[in-house]
């Protein structure tokens, strides 16, 4: 008998693998108090797969713990080497953890074996509500072999989440100069002194049309809510970028906050109560503290609400990232993107950067949710 088909995400519609042969999708659910992971790809004789994830939800939310923390510990670290430290070298053997605990079934291992043969660069597309992982974590490479930062999936292929079918929104024509709202919180120093100047000087030298939200007043939260944070989604925007704090409740991610020049907070809840809508579809990247979504048994943060609300793709931070790399990153990334790359392409390019130049692994914590090939049409 067939194998029968789950529904698949439709975002995995955009990377194809026509038009990407070197690509696999994975869409995973939940089944009698387990997972399966069906797998598409166009690299094995059948292109079909399925394999069994031998972990209850519990056995997710503490692996997702322990990643945090080994994710933290490495954006502590302030000298980086060829040679990964002690930091590193616990997120080396929670990725390889990650690897063996999510593809430990036999018929796993064999399709991933065939997966590591996939090209750099290669689109790996991870459609589920209930199993999220920092997948760019991912370590294969066996332990007793030299330990390597370029071994981490994040290194080598363009990852994208798909939380729920993304609408399929039609690709608009767009100026020779994108469309850029900036959101900041002016009080980080590296938001004053280089995220800000730099959106400045791209749309000086005419690479940019710059839309900044004006600082908020907390004493108004209603009419700034209802007027100018409303206002500003209906801009025609290629892109929004973030450049704030970002506080993530894991007991409650309803309650999840931005927090915006001047003191300005902005919850999941405020986004749904106040009826924001995303007019143009754009881009989002949210280069802020703790924006992403590490906890498996809830459905709800920032990535998801932004998405929900009306943006194509969503760059989110996986833990807390020291602010000065959060600039140098943003500069890099939008090099890439400026350039034509798409956003996945970008974020790949960015990650090798830092990793080949100061041997730094921080771009690991950057992920990606939604269409990878969404660039500014530059």
């Amino acid at each position: 008998m067939p194998l029968k088909k789950p529904q698949i995400f439709t975002g995995f519609s955009s990377i194809s693998s026509h038009e990407h042969p070197n690509s696999a999708f994975f869409h995973i659910c939940e089944e009698n108090g387990r997972y399966k992971a069906y797998i598409y790809t166009s690299c094995l004789e059948n292109p079909l797969q399925v394999a069994p994830i031998e972990m209850s939800s519990a056995d997710l939310k503490e692996l997702n713990k322990q990643l945090r923390e080994a994710m933290t510990g490495v954006a502590r670290e302030r000298n980086w080497t060829s040679t990964p430290g002690r930091s590193t070298e616990r997120l080396v053997e929670m990725g390889h953890i990650a690897f063996k605990k999510v593809f430990g079934h036999p018929d796993a291992q064999s399709i991933i074996q065939r997966l590591q043969d996939l090209s750099t660069g290669a689109y790996i597309g991870i459609g589920s509500k209930d199993f999220l992982l920092p997948w760019e974590l991912i370590y294969p490479t066996n332990l007793d072999e030299p330990l390597s930062y370029e071994c981490f999936w994040g290194m080598n292929y363009i990852i994208s989440r798909y939380l729920r079918s993304e609408a399929d929104y039609s690709q608009s024509s767009r100026s020779h100069r994108p469309n850029v709202g900036l959101l900041t919180y002016n009080r980080l120093s590296s938001v004053r002194e280089k995220e800000i100047p730099f959106f400045e000087e791209l749309e000086r030298d005419d690479k940019i049309t710059l839309s900044r939200l004006r600082p908020l007043n907390r004493d108004k939260k209603k009419d700034e809510l209802t007027g100018e944070f409303k206002g500003f989604w209906k801009k025609p925007l290629d892109a929004a970028h973030f450049a704030c704090h970002a506080f993530y409740d894991d007991q409650s991610p309803m309650l999840s906050y931005i927090e915006l020049s001047n003191e300005f907070c902005i919850s999941v809840t405020d986004m749904e109560n106040y009826d924001i809508t995303i007019d143009s579809h754009p881009l989002i990247i949210m280069n802020a503290c703790e924006t992403g979504r590490l906890n498996p048994l809830y459905t709800t943060a920032f990535e998801e609400a932004f998405l929900r609300l009306g943006a194509r793709t969503v760059v989110a931070t996986e833990c807390r990232v020291p602010d000065a790399f959060a600039a140098d990153f943003t500069r890099q990334l939008y090099t890439y993107l400026l350039e034509g790359c798409s956003v996945g392409e970008s974020l790949l390019y960015a990650r090798q950067y830092f990793l080949e130049r100061y041997h730094n692994p921080l771009g690991l914590l950057y992920s990606l949710y939604g269409s990878p090939v969404t660039g500014l049409d530059v």
